[in-house]
């Protein structure tokens, strides 16, 4: 059998869209050699088990929310559904399940709630703030002009999800809906952080991404000045001391 020919019949399998036994069928006819069919079977759990690691990880909240409505198989139906319609491209395994937000916005299955692809994202931009490559504007701190690290992002969410996941005690069935910026950046510690962002904060942040003067945040030259403060102390703004 050609290399071709083999990996064309054994890609369904790897993707997750026949088993295994359908597959050693397709290679060997109805009495599979052994031990190549046991092997293969380890193989399709192998390639099986990688789905789940590349999501399971990076979205251990929505994974919870989904088991605690429907159980493990809901979840497995997501992970399963979200490959076949994504299939694996990326060397770099948690990269795969990138698309995962916007799986779920365009096909959120009946009995889940309608802020679990805003918890998909906000959780896909907490792992992409945290492996983001170092920026070299980043490198000399807080020598020069005033700017934005380089792993700064805002995301606008219609649920208040920081406050729900940050919740001490039990934790309410879901998040408040309530329109909120959250501010996503890596640390001097290289931790990856997220708060959610005041209207001030937010005027402050456009200022020193535009290069304009303070002035033109509308607020008091003292609050300004304490914003930005605040903003260099956690590792948002650089520069500009």
């Amino acid at each position: 059998m050609s290399l071709e020919r083999f990996i064309r019949q054994i890609t369904p399998m790897l993707l997750g869209r026949v088993g295994p036994e359908e597959t050693a069928g397709v290679l060997w006819g109805p009495r599979p050699p052994q031990p190549d069919a046991r092997r293969l079977a380890l193989y399709a759990r192998f390639c099986r088990g990688h789905r789940f690691d590349a999501v399971d990880h990076v979205y251990g909240e929505v994974r919870a929310a989904v088991v605690a409505r429907g159980g493990e198989q809901a979840w497995e139906g997501l992970v399963e559904g979200y490959f076949a319609a994504h299939p694996m491209r990326s060397v770099e395994l948690n990269e795969n399940g990138s698309l995962f937000p916007e799986h779920l916005r365009d096909a959120l299955p009946p009995g889940l709630p309608a802020w679990l692809p805003e918890l998909a994202d906000l959780e896909g931009w907490s792992w992409r703030t945290y492996v983001a490559g170092d920026a070299e504007s980043d490198r000399t701190g807080n020598r020069g002009p005033a700017r934005l690290a380089s792993t700064v992002e805002l995301r606008s969410y219609q649920h208040d999800l920081v406050s729900w996941l940050d919740s001490e005690g039990e934790r309410p069935n879901g998040p408040a809906r309530k329109p909120v910026t959250v501010l996503f950046w890596r640390d001097s510690q290289l931790r990856a952080r997220r708060e959610l962002a005041s209207v001030d904060e937010l005027r402050v942040l456009k200022c020193v991404w535009q290069g304009a003067p303070l002035a033109e945040s509308g607020l008091a030259p003292a609050s300004s000045a304490a914003i930005v403060e605040d903003l260099r102390a956690a590792g948002i703004v650089l520069g500009g001391s």
